[in-house]
């Protein structure tokens, strides 16, 4: 018993030894992403290198020239009408237009002929 104690405790402080933070992990991810993105084309295509997502990843982005204009479809707009905050399904209201598809991060309604959908939130 005694034995089997002190190889879990060796194992243990090995793995506590060499293991790197979430922080690290997620700083690595973000540079190796960042490395082998076409920054370049990436600027040159009108568009711009944004960190996107809870875990801010490197991504090519599009801007839309009418982001925050008021709207009532996404018809109005290059991206989706969407509210600032989740109201209830099936309210008559507006909303505003995405300035750009990082927009699409958090939680709002899109809104179709004056009418809030469902609420949506993502990650």
């Amino acid at each position: 018993m005694r034995a089997l104690l002190v190889i879990f405790l060796l194992m243990f402080l090995n793995g506590c030894a060499t293991s790197k933070t979430m922080d690290e992990k997620v700083e690595e991810m973000m540079k190796k992403d960042l490395s082998e993105m076409d920054v370049y084309g990436c600027i040159t295509q009108g568009k711009v290198v944004a960190a996107v997502g809870m875990f801010g990843t490197p991504s090519c982005i599009d801007l839309y020239s009418d982001g925050g204009k008021k709207c009532g479809d996404s018809s109005q707009c290059q991206g989706e009408c969407i509210t600032r905050e989740v109201i209830g399904n099936g309210i008559r209201t507006s909303g505003i237009c995405q300035g750009s598809g990082v927009d699409s991060f958090g939680c709002y309604n899109t809104i179709h002929d004056g009418v809030a959908g469902p609420g949506i939130c993502y990650d």
